[in-house]
């Protein structure tokens, strides 16, 4: 399931960065893949759930897969349909939503926390690998 995410993840920044690298594009997402590995392991650890890092990781993984090829018509039509930039970028707005609120819901069950708690990991999560990526590839325009 790593190796499918991390071709996914590749395929996926090289349609949304056409200009960068791919060679460089590997680098990022490697490095983003090792921090997402790392910080789950370490919220998992830190909170007693040592023994679930395993199946949360699959799940996640396999979702982030799913919503990634739902991602991928998205990213085309943002690189090739000039007039509706707008819509596609509403759409995948809602598609990050929708991951944070699928990722909150395996968190909760796995760290049997609140949907709220769960909530907070994954957006503070989000926010750090946003953070990441950024310091990454500062200037991709």
């Amino acid at each position: 399931m790593l190796l499918i995410g991390l071709l996914v993840d590749n395929l996926n920044l090289n349609l949304a960065l056409p200009k960068v690298e791919p060679g460089y594009i590997v680098l990022v997402v490697s490095v983003h893949t090792v921090f997402f590995l790392g910080s789950l392991s370490a919220l998992m650890t830190v909170m007693g759930y040592a023994a679930r890092i395993f199946q949360t990781l699959t799940a996640l993984l396999g979702t982030g897969v799913i919503i990634s090829l739902l991602a991928m018509p998205i990213l085309l039509a943002i690189n090739y349909i000039t007039q509706e930039q707008g819509y596609f970028g509403l759409i995948l707005l809602l598609l990050n939503i929708w991951s944070l609120v699928i990722m909150a819901h395996i968190l909760r069950h796995a760290l049997s926390v609140s949907f709220m708690l769960a909530g907070l990991f994954a957006f503070g999560y989000f926010m750090l690998s946003i953070k990441l990526v950024d310091f990454l590839l500062p200037a991709t325009s």
